[in-house]
């Protein structure tokens, strides 16, 4: 009988079975082809094949019918797509932007048509954005050029040129008090401007990557916020220049290296964030608060390589606010802001919609893409139920004055009431 210390020193089946592994020679290699014509045939077709260009994904629209109609199409006249849209802050004014480095002001006629009002043409590249003035005064545009022209409403006449940024100025943004506008630039950095003067006032160092879009805060714009390709959303002081947020992915629940932020758009109350990534999500945060707390989550867009511009619409004569988004299939995308939910979709465009925006008075988007046409249409809203006008030029409803009575009832001979006063015939509610 063995004894236990045998038993001990013994080799394992498996420390066995690996030291008979190890001494097997490796298995010969596969014998090659003698005839080489036929691999030779298929790396010929592999270097000779075409790429077939990107498509996005489609979708049927949700919305056969739609709640939103073309009302206008404006034709830029522009030799290359038109690349943004901006409403002056009263709506008078539509002010269009083209890849050809032409920006066009466009006024609405006595048809109720738009029609090109001024042509801005100094700049030597593509126009990348258009903002007004609080009091419509003058204008500002951001250009492939790498500088910004100040541009004078009535006019047309170029003002003033502001030099200062190395690569592309992609945004731009006017504070309200038409004192100091910002720019953010490919060169990853913001700067601050006072319209009288050529030179830049304020440089913020703002990203490590390219900078696509800036804002001032809509109420009094002492905090700027920024979005760039190196994935991060930030606030700083207007005052000082100092970072006051950034937005990290782990606030959002997300894993370290989060998507390219595409743009960033307030609302109009100044109180929620809509930030757009490359990676099918829209984020909307809660400006006011501190730390920001991630509000909304927003699911299903289709914008992986253009920066399609988005923002809020609310149509009037609704208590929704909709979230816009631009989409790279010519699609518009409208999100419940408060559920996240999507409510509607339908095909604007088609080619990708590079820019939209909403009228500041009545149910009206702007939008442009890279249609082939160069054009830019607006569309309105309209009202679900069947017969009824378009929300702005519907006339309020009539409330039947209540029936006068003769008769009062014995309970209501102080007070003078009808006893016919129903809330049928009032036209008011019952509760």
């Amino acid at each position: 009988m063995r004894t236990f210390e045998e038993i001990r020193r013994q080799p394992t089946v498996t420390a066995i079975e690996l030291q008979r592994l190890k001494a097997r020679p490796p298995p010969p290699p596969p014998p090659a082809p003698r005839d080489w014509s036929a691999v030779d045939a298929h790396d010929a077709r592999q270097k000779t094949r075409k790429k077939k260009p990107y498509k996005p994904p489609t979708r049927p629209p949700m919305d056969v019918k739609g709640k939103y109609v073309l009302e206008d199409v404006i034709h830029s006249g522009s030799i290359r797509p038109v690349s943004c849209v901006r409403w002056s802050p009263t709506g008078r004014f539509l002010g269009i932007g083209s890849a050809d480095a032409i920006g066009k002001l466009m006024r609405k006629n006595r048809d109720g048509r738009y029609e090109m009002a001024l042509t801005f043409d100094a700049h030597e590249e593509g126009i990348n954005d258009f903002q007004f003035s609080s009091d419509e005064h003058w204008c500002i545009t951001a250009s492939d050029d790498k500088t910004v022209r100040l541009w004078d409403v009535e006019t047309g006449k170029s003002h003033r040129k502001f030099v200062g940024h190395q690569d592309y100025v992609f945004s731009c943004s006017i504070m309200d008090t038409n004192t100091i506008f910002c720019t953010g630039s490919f060169d990853e950095t913001i700067k601050l401007w006072d319209p009288r003067c050529p030179e830049f006032i304020r440089e913020i160092r703002a990203h490590s990557e390219a900078i696509t879009g800036v804002q001032f805060e809509p109420n009094d714009g002492q905090v700027i916020v920024s979005g760039s390709y190196d994935g991060l959303t930030r606030l700083w002081d207007t005052a000082s220049g100092s970072c006051l947020v950034t937005v990290y992915a782990e606030q959002a629940g997300l894993p370290a290296k989060q998507a390219p932020v595409s743009g960033v758009r307030y609302s109009r109350d100044g109180r929620n964030i809509i930030v757009s990534t490359h990676d099918t999500f829209l984020r909307m945060w809660q400006a006011n608060s501190n730390p920001m707390r991630l509000a909304q989550v927003f699911e299903g867009s289709r914008s992986l390589r253009y920066n399609c511009n988005n923002g809020f619409h609310s149509p009037t004569n609704t208590s929704t606010e909709y979230v816009v988004s631009g989409q790279e299939d010519g699609c518009l995308m409208f999100f419940d802001s408060i559920s996240g939910v999507l409510q509607h979709e339908f095909r604007a465009h088609t080619g990708v919609v590079l820019g939209m925006d909403d009228h500041p008075d009545q149910s009206v988007i702007a939008t442009c893409s890279m249609d082939k046409n160069n054009i830019a249409k607006l569309w309105r809203y309209e009202s679900h139920f069947a017969g009824e006008a378009d929300p702005d030029r519907r006339p309020a409803p009539l409330v039947p004055p209540p029936p006068v009575s003769t008769h009062d009832s014995p309970g209501d001979k102080t007070t003078g009431t009808p006893q016919s006063c129903s809330p049928r015939s009032t036209g008011m509610d019952e509760g």
